[in-house]
């Protein structure tokens, strides 16, 4: 019996293609391929380790062609110092390499390359050729041919310049996924390469750098153009990047350590920081985040922490945008660990923390000062804001790191507006003071009005039905009325949304040190209304029997929907997320329609748990989304057509996307052939909503988006509230009564959308409300 039992799995492993029996060595041709396989991944991927071979040859100009986007072939040339003789055969080799000769000398490394994987992972994926030339050799040099194992195979004489040129054909042949994948994706896969390149023309100033893309109807098309050599500066092949537009919304800063760094110092760190930021402010932002570059010693790189803290600063001043930005770090070698991934993006830093405080430091010589600055005497508030302005240097020393930041921001003083002075004139009884203490004047303004109170997650109630707020002492409450008002937390055992209103109360604080005779100030008065004022009784919740009667069987009651935060979250976005968790947009197609409830509602039931759907947002949400994927936007022809200054990437996407996304949207585009890169568009129309005219920041966003995602139908938000607006007003609304049809129509176009759970402006579209016993 156990002999047919283990002939019987023999023969089932046997038939799923595993083989049985003792391990074996793999063989030597699959391992290259497995290993290969992982080096290079992608199209950006081949196209990196040839730039980056390049480079490290010391190359002060490269050119790298592409033809069909890389389908037919990839070749980069460049006038590095070519390759010897001796090294051809084991040029494409697995981990043949001059860069090292021992793992210890990772810890000095300054090359982009140093695996020696490079060149024999090609070889596995494709068919590579390669020229070289030396110094000695040239003008006659030699042409090496390599077969997938990466031996040589053939060599002959070609004239040819000092330098190397390799050219990939064939890519991922024998891999029929990869090839098929990237057929499929080609467009996108070329533009991957074309933002890949432009990061090294960013930061490698010591080498020229050009791509261009031939297609199948031998048109060429520059994509990289680089300045030549002394010629440029980095802000100036960031505009080339990015766009010329972008120049003048970027502020250049630089983190330099002092001799009084004691602590980086002996952390061996050597750290220096400098770079480009974008203004925090709307126009300078973009819609994504996809221009933003960090380089570690000169190596692109993907620090994600680092790039955390950027945004996460930029956007508390700007919080709609995010910043474009270019930030080189220059840190001592020995301190970072770049041998993590096989494409090198992936850092590791000792002192992490450190380098991030100073980043965080230097950015908050950048950003801070774009703020409104308020500087007060002792009698008189003045206010003076700052903006853009001549350019001027600042130099600070960050509190928690030392060293000095050089921030070469833009300040300027905006006196007041008429307006501004008029309500100036109208606050001087409000004058401010200081007190013998020197705590800085009080000038305090409290509003409380309407505020919501949801039902929160059960917690442990306080046995005390109301709260009283009392000051300790008369000081104390002058003080804590100019921080903040006592924080609100209603009792777990509200049951339906309550609202809490306050008169406005403005509080004019004066704490004197010396005060003229004739000050109108009555202090004693003062503090008797303070006193008054500071006293409120607030009714937190009723009587918790009452409540216990009334939701006691609700409670008990209680559903997998409500423990999961739907019928009990503290705010709307909280409970469409637990919505979307528990509930699929298929479920809506087998919702049973209940009725119509208070002309405002309908009631659905899904099994046993019974749902309240807001009729107007539903419907409108069911047109918002069909204006966002069918509407064509009418355009108004321009008098002159505007020549748009773009980065090449985005010109890229506008020629690709001219006849499909940028004409449904609205906007017309000629293409010049002749001009050059990133001055090829012209804006003939532009797109009209209403009394609405879009601008050119709106193409712009569009065209982020679509390097985001090439395949999406994306709007421009300025189109996105004109779209919300229209669904608004088109929709069902509330009062309205609805037949059973109509009501069966709003939560079956519930399931067709794709995101189901509120309407445009925020609103959410279906509630849980009771779960059925049984």
């Amino acid at each position: 019996m156990t002999s047919i039992i283990e002939k019987e799995l023999a023969d089932s492993t046997s038939s799923k293609g595993i083989v049985g029996g003792a391990m074996k060595a793999i063989s030597k041709e699959t391992v290259h391929r497995l290993c290969s396989g992982q080096v290079i991944v992608d199209l950006p991927m081949a196209a990196k380790e040839l730039l980056e071979n390049s480079l490290d040859a010391g190359a002060t100009h490269v050119d790298i062609k592409m033809k069909d986007s890389g389908l037919a072939s990839i070749t980069v040339t460049d006038n590095g110092h070519g390759i010897s003789e001796k090294d051809f055969a084991t040029l494409c080799r697995k981990h043949w390499t001059s860069k090292i000769s021992s793992f210890e000398d990772l810890q000095c490394v300054a090359t982009f390359g140093f695996r020696g994987e490079a060149l024999s992972s090609l070889c596995a994926v494709a068919s590579v050729t390669i020229s070289t030339a030396t110094s000695d050799s040239a003008p006659m040099g030699v042409q090496l041919d390599y077969d997938h194992n990466g031996e040589l195979i053939s060599q002959k004489p070609v004239a040819r310049e000092r330098g190397t040129t390799v050219q990939l054909t064939k890519l991922f042949e024998k891999w029929p996924v990869r090839q098929q994948d990237l057929k499929k994706n080609i467009r996108r896969e070329y533009m991957r390469v074309v933002a890949l390149v432009e990061q090294y023309a960013i930061i490698c100033d010591k080498a020229r750098i050009v791509m261009a893309n031939q297609s199948p109807n031998g048109a060429n098309t520059i994509s990289v153009n680089t300045p030549q050599i002394g010629q440029s500066d980095r802000i100036s092949r960031l505009a080339m990047v990015l766009g010329s537009q972008v120049r003048p919304h970027l502020v250049h800063f630089e983190y330099l350590p002092t001799d009084h760094d004691d602590v980086l110092s002996n952390e061996g760190l050597d750290l220096k920081i400098d770079g480009y930021i974008s203004k925090p402010i709307p126009e300078a932002g973009r819609s994504a985040s996809d221009k933003q570059y960090f380089f570690v010693n000169g190596r692109p790189c993907d620090f994600l922490k680092a790039k955390k803290v950027v945004n996460e600063m930029y956007r508390t001043y700007c919080p709609a945008k995010y910043p474009v930005f270019a930030i080189s770090i220059s840190i001592n070698a020995n301190t970072v660990d770049v041998n993590l991934t096989p494409d090198k993006r992936t850092l590791l830093i000792n002192h992490e923390a450190r380098l991030l405080a100073a980043l965080r430091e230097t950015l908050a010589q950048v950003v801070e000062p774009k703020e409104s600055v308020y500087s007060i005497n002792k009698v008189q508030t003045q206010i003076a804001l700052t903006q853009d302005g001549p350019t001027g240097q600042v130099v600070a020393k960050p509190t928690s790191v030392p060293g000095v930041v050089r921030c070469y921001a833009t300040v300027e003083k905006e006196h007041l507006t008429s307006d501004n002075a008029e309500k100036a004139a109208g606050q001087k009884r409000q004058s401010a003071y200081l007190d013998e203490s020197g705590i800085s004047p009080l000038s305090f303004k409290q509003k409380l009005g309407e505020q919501p109170a949801y039902k929160p997650a059960p917690k442990a109630a306080p046995d005390t039905t109301t709260s009283t707020v009392h000051a300790s002492s008369e000081e104390k409450a002058l003080r804590s009325a100019a921080q903040k008002p006592a924080a609100y937390k209603p009792s777990s055992s509200t049951t339906q949304p309550a609202k809490i209103s306050l008169p406005k109360r403005t509080f004019d604080v004066g704490l004197c040190r010396n005060r003229s005779q004739d000050d109108s100030h009555d202090w004693t008065a003062m503090r008797q209304r303070m006193k008054a004022k500071q006293e409120r009784t607030v009714q937190l919740r009723e009587d918790s029997q009452k409540q216990e009667r009334i939701t006691g069987n609700a409670q008990e009651a209680d559903s997998t929907v409500e423990s999961g935060g739907v019928g009990n979250a503290s705010d709307p976005e909280q409970a469409s997320s637990a919505l979307s968790r528990l509930i699929h947009k298929s479920d809506f197609s087998r919702m049973e329609v209940i009725g119509q409830f208070n002309r405002g509602f309908i009631i659905a039931r899904l099994d046993h748990d019974l749902y309240i759907i807001d009729q107007h947002a539903s419907d409108e949400k069911y047109n918002f989304e069909q204006l966002q994927q069918r509407a064509v936007i009418f355009s108004q022809e321009l008098i002159n057509p505007a020549r748009l200054e773009l980065s090449i990437v985005d010109e890229d996407v506008a020629m690709e996307h001219k006849e499909t996304t940028l004409m449904k949207n609205g906007f017309v585009i000629n293409i010049d052939e002749n001009a050059e890169p990133g001055r090829r568009i012209s804006l003939l129309r532009q797109p009209v909503i209403d009394d609405t005219m879009f601008t050119q920041q709106d193409l712009l966003e569009l065209l982020g988006k679509l390097c985001m995602n090439p395949e999406s139908m994306p709007r421009c938000e300025r189109a996105r509230k004109k779209f919300a607006s229209k669904a608004c007003r088109k929709s069902i609304m509330i009062g309205d009564s609805l037949s059973t049809v109509q009501m069966k129509a709003v939560v079956r176009h519930l399931s067709e959308l794709d995101h189901p759970w509120n309407c445009p402006h925020g609103r959410p579209t279906m509630r849980h409300l009771y779960r059925l016993p049984g």
